[in-house]
């Protein structure tokens, strides 16, 4: 057993640091500093990865944002506009965005689904969670809004 110059603890024969006060036993190498430092980032990695590598692409959830940027841009602004310039029936375009909104919102959840099923069976989350949240979020934001100002008028 070796003895602890700073708190006069005793530690194991194999020591550099006192597991008491924290400080060195000896004189420390910086290749063994070194040896340290890739020894608990190879223990972190192993505790952090303890679900398996997905195989499998989840995509729902940029699908689902494509669907609604889609529905936003195309179809409520230019087609909308252009729609309505020529006093054409604009309540159809906006139903047809509608119907955009669900299918993104439907992608969404699709997202948040895969991945939770994925979790269960032991893989690592590949969908976009963000993704997946901001298309259910809008879309439903952006639908209430047609729905209510122009679907139901």
């Amino acid at each position: 057993m070796k003895e602890c110059p700073h708190c006069h603890k005793d530690l194991p024969d194999d020591s550099t640091f006192c597991i008491y006060c924290g400080r060195p036993i000896e004189k420390v190498k910086m290749k063994d500093l070194e040896k340290a430092e890739k020894n608990i980032e190879k223990e972190m990695r192993k505790s952090q990865s303890s679900l398996k590598a997905n195989p499998k692409a989840n995509n729902w959830g940029k699908i689902g944002i494509i669907l609604f940027l889609f529905a936003l841009i195309v179809l409520d602004c230019i087609v909308g506009t252009i729609v309505n310039s020529i006093d054409g029936p604009t309540k159809i375009v906006f139903i047809i965005s509608f119907v955009f909104y669900v299918l993104a919102m439907i992608c969404g959840v699709m997202s948040l689904v895969t991945d939770y099923k994925d979790k269960k069976k032991g893989f690592e989350q590949n969908g976009s969670y963000g993704f997946a949240i901001v298309s259910i979020a809008m879309s439903i934001y952006i639908a209430l809004l047609n729905l209510t100002s122009v679907i139901l008028k």
